[in-house]
């Protein structure tokens, strides 16, 4: 279950907020490409970027493209390219560039990333419930096919919650 802002108008690049299903279930914020690349940010490290994008903004406007600012685990650093400046936001393992109209799409996104993580998080325990369930029904079925024949006629069954989605 997720919701996901495009950042560009292709869709390329994106910024996506869901559940990771667990246990223990939890929400994330990636931002993300169409070639598989996704950054996670905890909301933490999402709220330190936010309070950080007017400094952002200066070291995009700095002639010095060398200084970096930190923001918990994430690197935010500003390079050029092919004479276009780019923002780069990098954890140990993953890079994702950006020109500053996405981070401002990005930014703009904020409230509805907010909104949005509060109210999958108000989810979380009762899809830990639910994944529960369903493993355990899983665990005792031999034939892998019944399982989701087995899991429906189940007192669980698919209603009309969202956490069913």
């Amino acid at each position: 279950m997720s919701r996901r802002y495009n950042l560009t108008a292709t869709g390329f690049k994106f910024l996506e907020i869901g559940i990771n299903v667990g246990p223990p279930s939890y929400v994330e914020i990636a931002l993300g490409d169409h070639r598989g690349q996704e950054l996670i940010l905890s909301l933490e490290t999402w709220k330190g970027l936010h309070e950080q994008q007017w400094n952002i903004y200066k070291l995009l406007r700095n002639n010095y493209k060398d200084n970096f600012i930190s923001v918990g685990p994430l690197t935010v650093r500003v390079c050029m390219m092919n004479n276009v400046t780019l923002v780069r936001l990098e954890s140990s393992n993953v890079r994702i560039m950006m020109i500053e109209s996405m981070l401002r799409r990005m930014f703009n996104l904020a409230e509805c990333i907010d909104i949005t993580f509060t109210q999958l998080d108000r989810l979380v325990e009762t899809i830990d419930e639910k994944y529960t369930r369903f493993s355990n029904i899983a665990s005792i079925i031999t034939n892998p096919e019944e399982i989701p024949y087995a899991i429906a006629i189940s007192s669980i069954g698919i209603n009309s919650s969202i956490a069913n989605c």
